[in-house]
């Protein structure tokens, strides 16, 4: 094992989205020892994987934004973007569906919008430590714009990530991060892109790679890692994805694994 990536939500953090920080100084002093990288991959916001590590965070490397943002050490070894015309196509038509509302994910901060409703944008929070209410998806002004994260209603989930997949083919892919969200990703740049670029840029070959997940936006790590781990409270399609299934995040099943592994 010379590299540890692992998902957040629910894998990583508790119910409670927090981690047991004095099990983590010492799981994390023994990786330091041994040489073995530590990556947070993770559909999460850049800023916000910072947040959870504020005294390591330049150490660490993170694949953030399900892979399109990639993080060494403080370093962006890579950032993907839409053309404006695509990302202005893509508002513009999720912005006709029913019951669905979203967050434009941009290099410098995301976007929700002022008129959605409250529960949605407190929840957006949550999750982005920089965003912005705009009145009006036309006056953001990023540079870059490389995910949109969708929160539907989940009986329409799997109809309506086919939809986008088949009418924004070669632009944008629909990929599942939970129950009724929907993440908008650039094609090619899912978290296993970041994780090739990291180990690349190492010197590590992907069987010396350890991967923790929960989610179908994980699947790639594990296709990709020498060892992958599902969690327990992980979807059964997932769980049968990995080489091994482990506790749950509220167990701290990812920290007591990378416990017993550095013994």
């Amino acid at each position: 094992m010379r590299a540890v990536a692992t998902d957040i939500d629910g894998t990583f953090l508790t119910s409670q989205r927090d981690y047991d920080r004095q099990l983590f100084d010492k799981v994390y002093a023994t990786m330091v020892k041994k040489n073995t990288r530590f990556i947070v991959a993770s559909g999460d916001q850049y800023y916000f994987l910072r947040s959870l590590f504020p005294r390591v965070a330049d150490q660490l490397a993170f694949v953030a934004e399900n892979g399109v943002l990639t993080i060494d050490h403080g370093e962006e070894v890579h950032c993907g973007r839409l053309a404006t015309k695509n990302a202005r196509a893509v508002i513009a038509y999720l912005e006709k569906l029913p019951g669905v509302n979203f967050i434009v994910c941009g290099r410098r901060s995301a976007y929700v919008l002022k008129s959605a409703p409250a529960r949605f944008r407190t929840g957006a929070r949550r999750f982005y430590t920089r965003i912005k209410e705009v009145s009006d998806f036309s006056a953001i002004h990023d540079d870059v714009i490389f995910k949109f994260a969708l929160n539907v209603p989940p009986t329409q989930q799997g109809k309506i990530s086919r939809e986008i997949d088949t009418h924004f083919a070669g632009i944008i892919r629909a990929t599942s991060s939970g129950n009724g969200s929907i993440d908008l990703i650039i094609p090619g740049m899912d978290k296993s892109h970041g994780l090739k670029l990291l180990l690349t840029r190492w010197g590590i070959s992907p069987q010396d790679l350890v991967v923790f997940g929960d989610g179908e936006n994980d699947l790639e790590m594990f296709d990709l890692a020498g060892t992958s781990y599902a969690m327990g409270n992980a979807p059964q399609n997932v769980q049968e994805a990995a080489t091994h299934v482990i506790g749950t995040n509220d167990e701290q099943a990812v920290l007591h694994t990378l416990e017993k592994l550095g013994e």
